[in-house]
């Protein structure tokens, strides 16, 4: 558990706040690589995944903040598989291998705060819906073809990348994130989020310690 991410997180918190989380584990970083061509400086982005601050459960001093996101999500340990939008919380992102971490948010009315999560909840229970790993590479290929403004060539009505997910909850209360944006809904990514300039609230943490084997020898993979 990395204990600098969760206080980062619980000091930020906020109803319906969004996170943005940067690992790198190999997988989550050809995540951040496949981002490049969208990156101000094209480098790998900071971001692999993106989720929704929920509510805030417990007694006093044993509040857990709850997440909702899409994501697939596998435990041997307990015996569990999720595939798609679900609600978690938020230590699951508060690994050793966290990289950076970002807190966005909105003004938003306790009304539309509630709105948000509520869209969230009813898309994360209802079972039609699913993480699309093809959708993913759909988008990346989106990106570097230039033909992010188009529909995913492998968009399902029921199939929800991390990010799309986060918008379509935005968009319930009629505050798309990346309004004016030529991406298509089915094309979003957490690089994006991050650089929409319609956030109020922005909080970053990062960190700096000995890269893992995969990188260059200047600490970037490009």
């Amino acid at each position: 558990m990395n204990t600098k991410a969760l206080d980062f997180f619980r000091q930020n918190y906020g109803p319906g706040r969004i996170c943005l989380v940067g690992l790198t584990d190999p997988l989550y970083e050809l995540i951040r690589i496949g981002q490049a061509k969208i990156t101000p400086d094209h480098r790998r982005s900071k971001w692999n995944h993106a989720f929704i601050m929920g509510e805030q459960r417990g007694g006093p001093g044993k509040e857990k903040i709850f997440i909702l996101e899409s994501d697939i999500h596998f435990s041997f340990k307990e015996f569990q598989f999720i595939n798609g939008p679900q609600e978690s919380r938020v230590e699951k992102w508060c690994k050793d291998t966290i990289e950076h971490a970002c807190v966005l948010g909105m003004d938003l009315t306790p009304q539309e705060q509630q709105k948000v999560i509520a869209t969230g909840l009813d898309i994360a229970y209802d079972e039609r819906y699913r993480y699309p790993i093809k959708e993913l590479i759909g988008t990346l290929w989106a990106m570097l073809t230039g033909t992010l403004h188009k529909r995913n060539i492998f968009d399902e009505k029921y199939a929800i990348q991390c990010a799309t997910f986060v918008r379509m909850c935005y968009q319930a209360i009629g505050k798309d994130p990346q309004v004016g944006s030529t991406d298509d809904l089915s094309n979003t990514s957490p690089e994006r989020l991050y650089q929409s300039n319609l956030w109020t609230y922005r909080r970053e943490l990062g960190y700096t310690y000995q890269q893992p084997p995969w990188r260059n020898g200047d600490g970037d993979t490009r």
